[in-house]
């Protein structure tokens, strides 16, 4: 990747003053004025007021804009700070630079570090400031971010310098994942074999989950922190205005504690620190032995971290063992409990009750709402936004993290260089389009807290890996949660591009520039499709073969043939990555499909055209290349405008049950000349991944059935729920 976006910074010109464009996130109201503070190098802050930590954090925060920061008395301070208490929002502040110096009114120490924070991004120049005057406030109280250390574990020191980073961003709460199936991070005093062995695992999967035959690197894996770290940790957030929120995942995702006290299981049988990804029927067993070990557990997580909220998990919890369990069915019996989801209602509520008689409450993922919430309970609502609306319903306080916007693993680009990822897509433009609230109606609006943006790191060994998922995307997120992303778009990634990257660079700190490449805009052509190449940000220009470009023309053809375009994007002198684009041309390509089945708008690109783009999915998959349906029965009918001899129809579907997405179990494909009377094709049971007739057939319309599960098997990823189902590209040839 050959990008100098220090040179972009004196390239591009946006519509905003230098100075208020390199506020992130943008402040409520900011109004420039023609004053000028000149300073030369040196402000001056009230001793009274910021001392200590926060001052040597502040100290430090300037000194990387060449700009020293001193503690004065109040007479001498060049930034004049003015205690308001009783401010309706207990973040908001008022920031105003004159002529005369730097006036900053605030009403508690979140607020006062809110303004410090918004004045050092504001110094470009380490001589002076323009004018500006600032009121601002948050849109959400709960701005998050979460952060996975089991599947991949971070070093204390790694985990300061991301918190560093989403402290800038104003997120205050970080959300750090614990415990899980590969590795058990924190210490616990009274059972020291949770990390003397639940810390370690013996190989970790090697590639995607979904690649067979399967590979592992056999390589002792893991670490943990101990209380002491944690509790430094929490110190050194707290600073910076980030409460952190510890996650101990039950009753699912329990295999390393299970391997090191087998005991809290159904089965009591020695098991493995899991080595690769999903979900693993070993669960904790709701036995009270196992809930009394678990209420331990939290009594020393509630002393190390002295959040209001403590996260239980909740989530993936397999009932399997537990329906075969006597000890399950003697607990069902003893409190009349029915079902599964009835037991796992019924162990959150006993843990809830343990967290709230220490006057903390609790908040689990979605599932936590199966079998009847808990009375207290927060929700994460991560499945989709449904869980979060109905919890809202309930009045109860609600985080909205649905994977469509937040999951920050997913792909950003559908770029061949893009490093491996779980699956999905989600490129920038759709985290800024995110919106909490949207679906609710405004009644119950007090009850959605903020959101949430996810890190989980089957797929992130590193913290170079971690940031590049998660810059720029966290700056998209920022902005919805603390303005409501009310400016465009386009100025917003303008902006990025000059003022906010070109810091990370100075950081250290990795980042994807996917969004600077160029966007498909998909035309419909008589004799194929045309892709116009639009450009992210002004100033931009691409280039094919050394000319100048803005489209890439596809042409049907009777057999498929494999293209490739070579797109190279350019700011004047400097380039940008190269983006090589593969298609697939067929007879097909371009002709128009009705759904009477939609696709998920999640994974409905190119609408009516998209089986028939060129585009054919690959794997490990990406949101962007598939059509994702969440039904068990699937109908389309391709029309070829005009009664078409062909010679077979092929279509890819996708297997990744680690994802909720399962092959098809059967189909059905019909053909009619006149759309009305159909003959049959052919049809069959799925035994690959391949949908395919071979023979001569002559028509217009071709109709296609597609039938799969009706839910997911127990014991699997997402049991009981509607399997997703993937397909690509219809392609027709002589």
């Amino acid at each position: 990747m050959k990008i100098t976006l220090i040179v972009l910074l004196c390239m591009l010109t946006t519509k905003l003053s230098a100075q208020h464009g390199s506020v992130f996130p943008q402040p409520a109201k900011m109004e420039q004025t023609s004053d000028k503070f000149v300073f030369n190098g040196k402000l001056t802050v009230d001793e009274a007021q910021v001392s200590g930590n926060l001052l040597d954090y502040f100290k430090k925060l300037f000194s990387q804009k060449a700009v020293q920061l001193e503690a004065v008395s109040a007479k001498e301070a060049s930034i004049r700070l003015k205690h308001i208490p009783g401010f309706e929002n207990s973040e908001y502040y008022q920031l105003t630079v004159s002529n005369s110096g730097i006036d900053i009114k605030y009403s508690d120490q979140n607020n006062l570090r809110n303004a410090l924070i918004t004045l050092s991004q504001l110094v470009r120049n380490p001589k002076e400031l323009t004018g500006v005057h600032i009121n601002d406030y948050p849109a959400f109280d709960y701005r998050g971010v979460h952060l996975d250390c089991s599947r991949h574990f971070f070093t204390i020191s790694e985990i300061k310098g991301f918190i560093d980073q989403i402290a800038l961003l104003k997120f205050n709460k970080f959300h750090w994942h614990l415990t899980d199936d590969q590795g058990w991070r924190i210490e616990i005093k009274k059972y020291p074999k949770l990390t003397s062995v639940g810390a370690w695992r013996d190989s970790t999967l090697i590639g995607h989950f979904s690649k067979q035959p399967v590979e592992y690197e056999h390589k002792r894996y893991g670490g943990f922190y101990t209380q002491e770290e944690a509790k430094e940790l929490v110190k050194y957030a707290r600073i910076r205005g980030v409460e952190i929120i510890p996650e101990i995942e039950m009753p699912g995702h329990a295999s390393a504690a299970i391997a090191a006290y087998p005991e809290l299981s159904c089965t009591e049988k020695q098991i493995p620190v899991v080595g690769t990804w999903g979900v693993f029927d070993d669960v904790f067993c709701s036995q009270e032995k196992t809930r009394s070990f678990l209420k331990d557990v939290l009594d020393e997580i509630i002393e190390i971290f002295p959040s209001h909220v403590i996260h239980i998990g909740g989530d993936e919890s397999p009932k399997v063992n537990w329906e075969k369990c006597p000890k399950c069915k003697a607990v069902m019996t003893q409190n009349n409990l029915k079902t599964g989801h009835e037991l796992q209602s019924f162990f959150i509520q006993d843990m809830e009750k343990h967290v709230n008689a220490k006057g903390r409450i609790i908040i689990g993922w979605d599932e936590i709402l199966e079998g009847g919430l808990a009375p207290n309970a927060q929700v994460m609502s991560w499945q989709g936004v449904e869980g979060g609306i109905a919890a809202a319903k309930m009045k109860h306080q609600v985080v909205m993290t649905p994977t469509s916007y937040c999951y920050f693993d997913y792909y950003q680009s559908g770029h061949p260089s893009e490093p491996l990822a779980i699956g999905g897509y989600l490129p920038l433009e759709k985290v800024y389009q995110f919106d909490p609230l949207k679906g609710l109606e405004a009644d119950y609006h007090t009850y959605i807290l903020g959101a949430q943006a996810n890190l989980w790191t089957e797929y992130l060994p590193t913290m170079k890996a971690v940031e590049y998922s998660a810059f720029p995307r966290l700056v998209a997120m920022a902005e919805v949660l603390w303005n409501g992303a009310k400016t465009p778009y386009s100025s917003f990634v303008e902006t990025l591009s000059t003022v906010y990257l070109p810091q990370l660079k100075k950081d250290g700190i990795n980042f994807s520039t996917a969004f600077l490449d160029p966007v498909l805009d998909l035309k419909y052509s008589p004799t194929g499709v045309n892709y116009q190449l639009i450009k992210p940000i002004e100033g931009v220009t691409f280039t094919m073969d050394g000319k100048p470009a803005n489209r890439i023309s596809l042409q049907r053809t009777e057999q498929p043939k494999e293209e490739k375009y070579l797109v190279n994007s350019k700011i004047g002198d400097q380039e940008l990555r190269s983006c090589e684009y593969t298609f697939t041309t067929h007879l097909a390509l371009g002709k128009t499909v009705y759904f009477e089945t939609k696709p998920h708008e999640k994974y409905n690109h190119h609408m009516s055209y998209g089986l028939t783009d060129g585009v054919v999915g690959k794997k490990p998959w990406k949101g962007n290349e598939w059509l994702g349906f969440n039904n068990d029965t699937i109908v389309f009918t391709l029309d070829m405008a005009e009664t078409t001899e062909f010679g077979s129809i092929r279509i890819e579907t996708l297997n990744d049950p680690g994802s909720w997405i399962y092959r098809p179990e059967r189909f059905k494909i019909e053909i009619s000349s006149n759309g009305k009377k159909y003959s049959l094709a052919g049809q069959s049971a799925l035994s690959g991944d391949l949908i395919q007739v071979t023979k001569k057939m002559k028509a217009r319309y071709i109709k296609v059935s597609i039938y799969n599960k009706e839910l997911i098997p127990q014991g699997q990823t997402g049991a009981g729920f509607t399997p997703w189902t993937f397909i690509n590209e219809i392609i027709l040839s002589k």
